[in-house]
């Protein structure tokens, strides 16, 4: 049978990304059509719900039905979740997912993360794209993370955005794909909007059925001259597409007052969602806050690049929309969400000389509700809730480093680590159980990865 170049792409197979053939994934999501979570500790993040100390949600074709300490369910199959925290998956709003399997690559003989990843990016091709987000994806789906915004920022072509897009989607995760600039863009040049206009007209599969949505990835004030960052946002806006991009992450660019600058020309809103504003001003976070303009920091690696450390205090006493991102797996390492909310925490405790200045419950806020609201998801994902869709992770309360639990919310963002998210449904779809993906070839994966970048480094002599 011949393979066709999106199979290809996707790495030989469709069965190569679920790890099953199609009618064992059939069989799978129609044996998952109704079932019952039921035993575990209920963080649900609904106001109204609230905590259940030992509860059940019910699930029936991707959607929560029922969600309560008990539920009578006649015939409905029941998944014992008795020592664990039943809870949201989490939201990641800003991960460069093309460049996962250059993990490590932030400094090498040619340089800091920059210089490094400039030449890697040069030689990187649409397989390499794609292969990155299959890896991305599975990642998350370990760690608990059920939405990702694939924050696309190498698309050299138009075929680059197809591979990532096509591997996004075939991994079953919930999210966006936001169509960026490739690394080697000029500051004076537009990136590629007409591509952009035409995956936003064939929608490239996406459509409501879809859960992947589309994007832009552009550039502001501080990243390219006026006359480029004026033409994407005025596309983003005529595409009628969702805008995200990097402002004030050094020193530097803090300083060319990009926040101000899009405000004053009436382009900061819900539908922006900007990222890092390491050294926005008390004033810039003010205006995210009166325009609902959503923030993503990734603490992690703004410390490993050198950007700073983000000033939560103000963005907190801002009321600034925030949301929380790994970033990178070149920096960050890994896609711990669990260690991104500690390190959130922590930080804010440590500036403000103050031992919980930013609670354990807000970050996991952040984590879960204020991702979903940042991507335009809010009334779908981030809390369990009747009519939301079953995006739901099981995190064990029972191990070695989760028990005793005094306190869940401190379980999950100090004790928690990706290894102890048991359980993980997407849209009514188990994708882990019992500690193990159930749709991905794992060692598959790592050894295809681990053959591209090794080939990918000997091309760019790094």
């Amino acid at each position: 049978m011949a393979i066709s170049r999106r199979d290809l792409l996707l790495g030989g197979s469709a069965a190569v990304i679920s790890g099953a053939c199609p009618a064992r994934a059939r069989a799978q999501t129609s044996a998952q059509n109704e079932q019952v979570l039921t035993g575990g500790y209920v963080l649900s993040l609904d106001p109204v719900i609230g905590d259940l100390s030992k509860g059940d949600v019910h699930i029936r074709n991707g959607a929560i039905v029922a969600v309560a300490p008990s539920i009578a369910a006649p015939g409905v199959p029941r998944r014992d979740m008795s020592g664990r925290v039943i809870m949201p998956g989490f939201v990641d709003t800003h991960w460069h997912m093309w460049n996962s399997i250059a993990r490590g690559f932030g400094h090498t003989r040619l340089g800091p993360f920059a210089k490094s990843m400039g030449a890697l990016s040069r030689v990187w091709t649409p397989e390499a794209s794609a292969l990155s987000v299959r890896l991305a994806c599975a990642e998350a789906v370990q760690s608990g993370i059920t939405t990702v915004h694939n924050w696309a920022h190498n698309i050299k072509a138009r075929d680059f955005a197809d591979a990532e897009l096509e591997a996004q989607k075939a991994s079953g995760l919930r999210g966006r794909f936001s169509y960026g600039y490739p690394q080697s863009i000029g500051k004076g040049v537009l990136m590629d909007l007409d591509g952009v206009e035409i995956m936003k007209a064939d929608e490239f599969g996406l459509n409501h059925r879809s859960l992947v949505s589309l994007g832009i990835c552009a550039r502001g004030p501080d990243r390219c001259e006026p006359a480029v960052w004026r033409g994407e946002w005025a596309a983003a806006r005529e595409f009628k597409l969702p805008i995200t991009a990097h402002i004030a992450s050094d020193r530097a660019a803090g300083g060319m007052a990009g926040i101000s600058i899009l405000n004053r020309e009436g382009l900061l809103g819900p539908d922006v969602l900007l990222v890092h504003a390491t050294h926005a001003s008390p004033s810039d976070l003010r205006l995210l806050a009166e325009t609902k303009s959503p923030l993503s920091i990734s603490p992690w690696t703004e410390l490993e690049v050198g950007y700073g450390v983000p000033p939560l205090a103000q963005m907190m006493d801002a009321r600034v929309p925030m949301s929380l991102s790994v970033d990178n797996m070149v920096l960050a390492g890994n896609a711990d969400m669990f260690g991104v909310m500690r390190v959130t925490a922590d930080l804010a405790a440590g500036m403000a000389e103050k031992q919980g200045a930013l609670s354990d419950r807000t970050v996991l806020q952040w984590a879960t509700m204020g991702g979903a609201d940042a991507l335009g998801l809010g009334k779908l994902v981030g809390s369990l809730a009747v009519g939301k869709r079953a995006d739901i992770i099981a995190v064990r309360s029972d191990a070695l480093n989760t028990s005793p639990v005094k306190n869940v919310d401190f379980l999950l963002t100090h004790g928690a680590r990706p290894n102890d998210v048991d359980f993980v449904m997407i849209d009514g779809v188990v994708h882990k159980e019992n500690g193990r993906h159930t749709r991905i070839d794992v060692p598959a994966l790592l050894a295809q990865s681990s053959d591209m970048i090794r080939r990918l480094r000997v091309q760019a002599d790094i």
